[in-house]
């Protein structure tokens, strides 16, 4: 099992395969933005795209396990490789790659990793010395609550 950074003139060629995780995942997160963005941000290098995939199986579908999201934030003080996206099959054979990711962080001269995920990820995390710092909240407000 391997995660593979995806170069941005393949995208194409493998967005039909990660494009109903990404959507699932958007949509799961409540619909802050959608594929057509994510796909954007990856053409224009500002997102990286990443597949879980196990070059030992014998078809397509069953080589993918699955698809992450990344993108570099710089801030003034800190420079950040933030996981967008991380959704696929069997996670527990595959959640170790993490690492990976954080190479390609350190290569890219990030200070640290983030991610904000749903809470299912906060103990996965931990046991790759992920530490809670922050907690997400979120309100969906209606317009007629609001007149």
């Amino acid at each position: 099992m391997n995660i593979v950074q995806i170069p941005t003139s393949n995208i194409n060629d493998v967005w039909g395969l990660v494009l109903k995780n990404i959507q699932e995942a958007l949509s799961y997160s409540g619909n802050y933005t959608d594929s057509d963005f994510v796909l954007e941000k990856l053409k224009e290098k500002k997102f990286q795209l990443w597949i879980i995939w196990d070059k030992s199986k014998s078809t397509t579908l069953d080589k993918y396990y699955g698809v992450v999201v990344t993108e570099i934030i710089q801030r003034k003080l800190k420079r950040s490789c933030n996981i967008f996206i991380v959704t696929g099959r069997h996670r527990q054979k595959w959640q170790h790659l993490v690492s990976e990711l954080e190479k390609f962080a350190i290569d890219n001269n990030c200070n640290s990793m983030e991610l904000f995920a749903r809470p299912g990820w906060d103990k996965i995390m931990q046991n790759l010395d992920y530490k809670r710092t922050h907690v997400v909240l979120e309100k969906q407000l209606n317009k007629k609550e609001n007149d």
